[in-house]
């Protein structure tokens, strides 16, 4: 991901999402946001060829996650 721009971005935008609706535990709400980024950032990098192939999968693996395969892959288990 460090080469890919606005991912830094995009991860405070997905933290505060998560803040919004768990607004009681802020640091749960942030862990969970970064475990979503590392499982998606985990499953584009398999096929990405480079940072323009990987910023597409990215997005369509983070719109693709569920609670089970966040469960299974997630590093925070």
């Amino acid at each position: 991901m460090p080469r890919v721009t606005a991912t830094g971005c995009a991860l405070s935008a997905v933290v505060g999402g998560f803040a919004a609706v768990a607004p009681d535990d802020p640091y749960a709400a942030t862990l969970a946001a970064l475990a979503c980024f590392a499982v998606a950032g985990a499953r584009a990098g398999r096929d990405a060829q480079g940072p323009g192939s990987f910023a597409w999968r990215f997005l369509d693996e983070l719109a693709a996650l569920d609670a089970q395969a966040l469960e299974a892959e997630s590093p925070l288990r």
